[in-house]
């Protein structure tokens, strides 16, 4: 991780490189598809079948897993000889994911030529750069053992500023823990564009089917088999954030689910102690998050002290230290978010605050089912990441009150219809507190007001709490405007290739503010000068 700091901005630490000419590794690309919108679905596929690589030397072939696609596919072998079909019935394989992987893997197999010497994956709204496979081909050529390679994830219909957060969590992912651990040398990778070598994916019996995070499971069973695992600092596929407050909390839940799931993969590969300690850590993130989330905002509507001193001298010590692990902790952030371009935040978790109740539902089933039933049904039916539900859009509501009717409905606000009734009765009441100690007091209540909600990390909780409270609310009366897709792309006419206009990837790439963050810590410096004041 020092070094990923120490080399400054999405540091990569394998070099950038691109392979010319005629002779190169021959290469499957696999196209996975559920269901999703048929057109975007012929906008990857084309752009696969188009790329800059020897038409001999790759093939291109759409594993679907909806049995829907058959006929569109069909008609593009007229213009792209080079693209298959085939659809997955029987699922034996694993009902996810990677079970559509792995027959994907089988059927290339029995293609004329046999399986290729290299594997590419691209979900389905995954438009790839045209020289996508010169790019990431030439790193097995300089490295025989390197088993799976994975490269940047974009997007193209990001909204103005990002507002839930979209991007900047997968960021997160992609430029600090992703690139952290590549430094390291336990390299593991996220979602799509992989590319893996055949002879390595076929050792380690595929992808992995133990659990829904295949990416993260896959990238382990390659390290645990001797192979290399790499991530690449590329941008070389564009695709779709979903396009509704809706559809951004059902792909959040899927990645929530997938993550709680790595336990169901500790214990049918016989590890019970990395079990033990999965079960311990997920517990542990989920109830910080949501203690944070929810416990803060009661804790100041109860009145009671955050802190309590006996003396002027306990309050001075107890800022400072305070103060002293929030500056740090500041500090260790804004260098993570640097390695990522400032383009996430430098405190992560207390701006994903309205995302905690996600956890529970999962955590419910895992460890009182029978609760779980009784209160939530059978659970959430996974959907693939870009669904019909998106096309219910709030967007497509022109009055705000109707937006918000529909958010309210269909977005499970009651946690943060809650939270926030909570953060503004809370502060109501503190505020009539201090008042009445200012009068109580003559003028001084400064000690009253920084052991209750002003205490600077209290504080700092408690507006986070606020402002992710606010945040569907906000979304469904201040919705940023959502063209339609094609509003991104730049078309061919004569062929039907599209690409992501060059505007559409600049807003990818915007930096995150931090006024939030910039005033907490010019208010803890104020309470620290005026921590001095006498107590009465």
């Amino acid at each position: 991780h020092v070094q990923a700091i120490i080399h400054g901005p999405k540091a990569a630490f394998h070099p950038r490189c691109r392979i010319d000419g005629n002779q190169v590794p021959k290469v499957d690309v696999l196209i996975f598809y559920c269901g999703e919108d048929l057109s975007v679905l012929l906008d990857t596929a084309r752009a696969a079948c188009s790329l800059d690589y020897p038409q001999d030397n790759f093939r291109v072939t759409v594993l679907d897993d909806s049995d829907s696609a058959s006929e569109a596919i069909e008609a593009l072998r007229s213009q792209f000889p080079n693209i298959f079909f085939v659809a997955r019935r029987d699922k034996q394989e694993g009902w996810h994911k990677a079970g559509n992987i792995n027959h994907g893997l089988k059927f290339v197999a029995s293609l004329p030529g046999g399986p290729y010497e290299l594997v590419t994956g691209l979900d389905v709204d995954m438009i790839p750069e045209k020289d996508w496979l010169r790019r990431l081909a030439p790193h097995f050529c300089l490295n025989s053992n390197l088993g799976i390679l994975w490269a940047n994830q974009r997007f193209y219909n990001v909204p103005l500023g990002d507002p839930l957060g979209q991007v900047m969590q997968l960021d997160y992912v992609q430029f600090v823990h992703s690139l952290r651990r590549d430094f390291s040398g336990v390299g593991s990778g996220t979602g799509t564009g992989w590319m893996a070598s055949r002879v390595a994916t076929d050792a380690i019996g595929g992808f992995s089917t133990d659990g829904l995070a295949e990416d993260f499971l896959t990238s382990a069973d390659m390290a645990r088999g001797g192979w290399s695992v790499a991530m690449l600092d590329e941008d070389v596929q564009w695709g779709l954030v979903p396009e509704s407050l809706n559809g951004h909390l059902k792909q959040a839940q899927r990645w929530i689910t997938a993550f709680l799931s790595l336990h169901q993969a500790l214990e049918r590969r016989e590890v019970p102690m990395l079990k033990i300690l999965s079960d311990i850590g997920t517990i542990a993130y989920a109830l910080a998050m949501n203690l944070s989330y929810f416990g803060v905002p009661l804790m100041v509507l109860s009145g009671q002290p955050i802190v309590n001193i006996d003396c002027p001298d306990q309050l001075i010590t107890i800022l400072t230290l305070s103060f002293i692990d929030f500056v740090a902790q500041s500090i260790y952030g804004l260098l993570e978010s640097w390695t990522a371009d400032f383009t996430t935040y430098s405190w992560l978790e207390p701006n994903q605050f309205w995302l905690a109740p996600l956890y529970i539902g999962p955590l419910l089933r895992r460890w009182m089912p029978r609760l779980a039933a009784i209160t939530m049904g059978k659970g959430l039916k996974l959907r693939p990441s870009i669904d019909a539900a998106n096309k219910s859009s709030e967007g497509h509501y022109t009055s705000c009150w109707q937006r918000l009717k529909v958010v309210c409905t269909e977005c499970s606000v009651l946690p943060h219809t809650f939270v926030l009734g909570t953060c503004i009765a809370g502060a109501v009441l503190f505020l009539h507190s201090a008042i009445h100690q200012i009068v109580a007091s003559d003028g001084t209540p400064w000690r009253y007001i920084i052991t209750h909600a002003g205490y600077p990390p209290a504080l700092f909780l408690l507006s986070s709490a606020l402002k992710n409270s606010c945040k569907p609310f906000w979304y469904a009366l201040f919705v940023p405007p959502r063209p339609d897709r094609e509003h991104y792309l730049a078309r061919e006419d004569k062929s039907g290739l599209a690409y992501p206009t060059e505007k559409a990837k600049d807003q990818t790439h915007r930096h995150v503010s931090e006024w939030h963050l910039i005033l907490i810590l010019i208010y803890f410096c104020a309470v620290l000068v005026w921590s001095n004041v006498p107590c009465n």
